[in-house]
């Protein structure tokens, strides 16, 4: 892409071809459910003791069963 010397995006663009996009940000960052291995699943749910008992995709709320 051709960027004017006055827009923001010109050092931007040169730095990432110097150094070749090393350390970019843009890299996906890929969380994935301990318990049922769901990538990136939208919420976590925890305990009281901090622990993860599952995400969005494997734990839904229901009425109670009694």
């Amino acid at each position: 892409m051709i960027y004017t010397n006055d827009d923001p995006m010109a050092l931007l663009a040169m730095e990432m071809e110097r150094t070749e996009n090393y350390g970019s940000c843009d890299d996906r960052h890929v969380s994935v459910c301990p318990v049922c291995k769901a990538e990136t699943p939208e919420f976590y749910y925890m305990d009281e003791d901090e622990e993860c008992i599952g995400c969005s995709e494997c734990v839904y709320r229901t009425d109670v069963l009694f």
